[in-house]
């Protein structure tokens, strides 16, 4: 991705509202696989103006909510703050890049081409000099705004919103199922709903999707998922209806 010129690039991420300045930053969020070692980060690049002033922890359903409901493409920033969080590193971005488009800052010696192939928009070595960062970043979003959406939006989940959903989570984890460009491995959005330290395992996941079906019951929608060779995949949600036709080729005996 060619670098731009900040002097031209940076009052498009910066405006003002009345008396209140309101800064508009070309990055929808940042994750960390280790929150404080993120801040010197964030701090650095302050002035540049292209990062929020916060990161989230990884599998920060807040977080998620934000990107599923941001405007136009999300933009996420995956730091990686040092070789420790590099194993599994492919597997995460595969499973955040189905929500939105990430860039990683890597550390020294990461496989760049292995992360771009499960899906990252760019590899940035997390040393790059901060007015050279800010520029990729604002590129990066420059080529976001001008290809066409690639995901579901989450407001086509609006309308099977029900008054019953009252829990973020719950809410949360039905627009996650629902806005995905692809459809989810159930190892997917176990990586994705975990913690750094560790995946949510394949019963907790059962069980929160279990729940969010008895919400949705009484509106007649469950939650499309198909198992296959021990695998389960959320397509989304379907009404009851058509959740019992008879399918081929696939297994609908529930979100095993």
């Amino acid at each position: 991705m060619p670098l731009v010129d900040l002097s031209e690039a940076a009052p498009r991420a910066v405006r003002a509202a009345g008396a209140d300045e309101v800064v508009t930053y070309p990055v929808s969020a940042v994750l960390s696989l280790h929150r404080e070692r993120t801040v010197t980060l964030l701090r650095t690049l302050r002035s540049q103006h292209v990062l929020p002033a916060l990161s989230h922890r990884w599998g920060s359903e807040k977080a998620y909510g934000a990107l599923l409901h941001a405007p136009g493409a999300p933009l996420t920033v995956l730091d990686v703050p040092g070789p420790r969080w590099v194993v599994g590193l492919e597997q995460r971005v595969r499973a955040l890049s189905n929500i939105s488009a990430v860039m990683v800052l890597a550390p020294e010696g990461t496989d760049s081409v292995a992360l771009l192939r499960a899906g990252a928009v760019n590899v940035v070595p997390r040393d790059t000099p901060p007015k050279e960062l800010a520029g990729r970043i604002v590129a990066e979003r420059r080529w976001l705004d001008a290809r066409p959406a690639r995901r579901r939006t989450a407001r086509a989940a609006q309308g099977h919103r029900s008054p019953r959903l009252r829990q973020a989570s719950q809410l949360t984890l039905m627009d996650i199922i629902c806005s995905a460009a692809r459809p989810w491995c159930c190892h997917e959005l176990c990586l994705l709903l975990g913690t750094a330290a560790e995946p949510m395992n394949r019963r907790a996941l059962r069980a929160r999707v279990a729940r969010l079906d008895e919400r949705l019951a009484a509106d007649g929608l469950s939650v499309d998922c198909a198992t296959q060779w021990g695998r389960t995949a959320f397509l989304g949600l379907t009404s009851s209806r058509e959740e019992n036709r008879p399918q081929r080729g696939r297994s609908r005996k529930g979100c095993s």
